[in-house]
């Protein structure tokens, strides 16, 4: 299969799989909200979000293994993809134990000691904890099989894996309606479980279905392939415990200056903003490989042709999406949610902000990756986003409104972007000013004709489902229409017209 076409089926599958994925997550977080209550709720995104920062920090190691692997499928040596994958499982057992053991003592010192926690749920709290430092294990010293399916460009496998995960999870929310006490532990003991089950169907299929999968680690042993995968993943670890620590942080933060409740209102922004991304993210799983494999073969231009490609994309994928929800975000959540938190549709709205800066990096993060030359690239990046930390703590201590700490990330999230920008300059003499015209202006330019359509539509039409239905109508049709007119390329337009015309024929050959 060309890549192209490739890229044109893996990302089909990964739309089909988010589409279904997000229907089941909302509905199941509707459900968990409404057993759990929100104070619950709010705990469990204190201690058991960690996992949400799983999936982070098993992005993050997984892209590190798959880098190695997919740049040196580009170059076609088998061995050596062998003897990255064998000692990439060495590699992440250890960094297994090292990261179970900061969790776990880091955890239980602010349990017992900083976090504002009724004394009857510190116990809870505790074994949530439990919970989350096993999962956490299972899922790091499984990344390198995860590697090995998406350097293999596999997203139908991957699809129907999330399928059956978002499954268990409506399982585990419609089992808590049939406990009575408890249920906060027993929703913490069922999702580690639902993990661990997960990461086991993962493994034994790689094993079964790539031999690269199947190596003695004591004949692919190398020091040196450690020590650069150490390094590369050390510093990716390094990035995405930045990330994690701004998005975690936060949660604290809003924890020391208000009640649980605040928490399920930041929770509930999360699980909005992650709906949104999937349509981006399915988009980056299905590039990225490609990306990685043209540096890999020695093909620069193209390499920075798609990363410019993905930057775009992922912008226009999620504001496509982004757009109605924003405007119409009070009505969503009273459709949505029985109870709605105090601050909800504040949060939300600040943090589609947020991921709207981020998405319009994601190719570059991707090609910075694929040269390997990430050292720089994470300190910089990942210590511009630790600073929401003493920065937000400074602003919610003066009396700033919890949401507030959120906009100040926005704000460093744009400095971060310039310099991104600027250091994909130093590593591939892409001109800055050709960036910026291309890709930063087109892009927001092409959001004016709709962002004034939504505007107007929602001052004049009724806060109800159907003028939703209109407004996210009105809004899609515009957006598509202005970012063909105002953002692609001639070579873009092309793309699309030829892309229109194979499916024609597909289609007309069928009847």
């Amino acid at each position: 299969m060309k890549a192209a076409n490739r890229v044109l089926f893996n990302t089909g599958i990964t739309y089909a799989r988010a589409i279904v994925t997000s229907l089941i997550a909302l509905y199941s977080t509707r459900l968990i909200l409404s057993a759990l209550g929100a104070e619950d709720y709010g705990l469990y995104n204190v201690i058991g979000g960690m996992i949400a920062m799983l999936a982070f920090l098993n992005a993050a190691m997984t892209t590190s293994t798959q880098r190695f692997l997919s740049f040196n499928m580009g170059r076609e040596n088998i061995e050596k993809i062998r003897k990255v994958f064998a000692n990439s499982l060495l590699v992440h057992f250890f960094l297994g134990i090292l990261i179970v053991a900061f969790i776990e003592l880091v955890g239980f010192y602010l349990i017992r000691n900083e976090l504002q926690i009724s004394q009857d749920k510190i116990s809870i709290a505790i074994y949530i904890l439990h919970f989350v430092v096993a999962s956490t294990f299972v899922t790091i010293i499984s990344v390198p099989y995860d590697a090995v399916i998406i350097a293999n460009e596999n997203m139908g496998f991957l699809a129907l894996v999330n399928i059956i995960d978002s499954l268990f999870k409506v399982a585990i929310a419609l089992s808590l309606s049939l406990i009575s006490d408890d249920r906060l532990f027993y929703f913490g003991l069922l999702t580690m479980v639902s993990a661990i089950i997960i990461r086991i169907i993962k493994g034994v299929y790689t094993k079964r279905k790539y031999d690269e999968a199947n190596v003695n680690l004591f004949n692919y042993y190398d020091l040196n392939q450690i020590k650069d995968l150490t390094s590369f993943a050390g510093w990716s670890l390094f990035g995405a415990m930045c990330s994690v620590a701004r998005n975690q942080g936060v949660a604290v933060l809003l924890n020391l200056f208000y009640s649980t409740i605040i928490n399920a209102a930041y929770g509930i922004a999360n699980q909005i903003n992650s709906q949104l991304m999937f349509f981006s993210q399915t988009l980056m799983s299905a590039m990225r490989p490609q990306i990685i494999k043209s540096e890999g073969a020695n093909n620069r231009e193209k390499m920075i042709r798609l990363a410019i490609t993905a930057n775009q994309f992922s912008f226009f994928l999620f504001t496509l999406f982004a757009l109605p929800v924003f405007s119409e975000m009070p009505l969503i959540l009273d459709l949505w949610l029985d109870e709605v938190p105090d601050y909800t549709v504040e949060f939300c709205r600040s943090i589609i902000l947020l991921t709207m800066m981020n998405q319009i990096n994601m190719g570059l993060m991707t090609a910075v990756q694929a040269i390997g030359k990430i050292k720089v690239y994470q300190l910089v990046a990942g210590g511009i986003q630790l600073f929401t930390l003493p920065i937000g703590f400074i602003f919610l201590k003066e009396g700033f409104p919890p949401y507030s700490v959120i906009l100040i990330s926005f704000v460093l999230e744009s400095v971060s972007t310039v310099f991104r920008i600027f250091y994909f300059q130093h590593l591939t003499s892409y001109p800055v000013i050709k960036y910026f015209k291309e890709v930063i202006l087109s892009s927001f330019i092409s959001m004016i004709p709709p962002v004034a359509l939504v505007y107007f539509l929602s001052k004049h039409l009724n806060n109800d489902f159907l003028g939703f239905i209109i407004i996210g109508l009105v809004s899609s049709i515009t957006y598509c229409l202005s970012i063909y007119y105002f953002s692609l390329s001639v070579g873009d337009k092309n793309m699309l017209k030829q892309l229109s015309v194979n499916v024609k024929n597909k289609i007309s050959s069928r009847f």
